[in-house]
């Protein structure tokens, strides 16, 4: 079994910053920034930040996330970069799939919608900064995933029962 972290959106309370939410593969998790550093420096894969001299930044070159969104209070989504986007909800792709010949990618938005698009709205969605990590355009204008690269959880065996004793015929 295979355990995925994606930072999804830092959650703040007004200025100050209180934690990150984090989709791992199935639902919603949060954590500390803390959490996280300890997380990375344990080796174990967190998509989206990456440590810099022992702080948290957008993983640019390993994820390709190119900016996020913080949930300042009841309904303020701002970006953490601000910059010429005007939206409150960002894209991150998690994967791609085919259906019926057609290449679908795999994302969850910053308001934990898991959604799924085409290759054309994909491309739109890079170039408009909508998708804002898991993927960017290639010099060919080809879409360039990031890896996952998964924690492999460690297999369990199963133990046996303490006291048990074999009947004997």
């Amino acid at each position: 079994m295979c355990k995925m972290r994606v930072v999804v959106r830092r959650e703040c309370l007004g200025s100050r910053e209180i934690g990150w939410s984090i989709f791992n593969g199935k639902s919603i998790q949060e954590c500390t920034s803390i959490q996280i550093r300890n997380l990375i420096k344990s080796g174990q894969k967190v998509c989206g930040l990456a440590l810099k001299e022992n702080d948290l930044v957008l993983d640019e070159e390993g994820f390709f996330t190119s900016n996020l969104i913080e949930h300042r209070s009841c309904d303020n989504y701002t970006p953490m970069i601000e910059g010429d986007t005007v939206v409150n909800v960002f894209y991150i792709v998690i994967g791609k799939h085919e259906e019926s010949g057609v290449v679908y990618y795999d994302c969850i938005s910053t308001k934990f919608e898991q959604a799924k698009f085409n290759e054309s709205d994909a491309k739109a969605y890079l170039r408009l900064g909508i998708i804002s990590g898991g993927a960017r355009l290639g010099a060919d204008d080809k879409i360039e995933l990031a890896s996952l690269e998964y924690e492999k959880a460690e297999e369990t065996k199963p133990t046996e029962k303490k006291g048990a004793v074999e009947k004997k015929k």
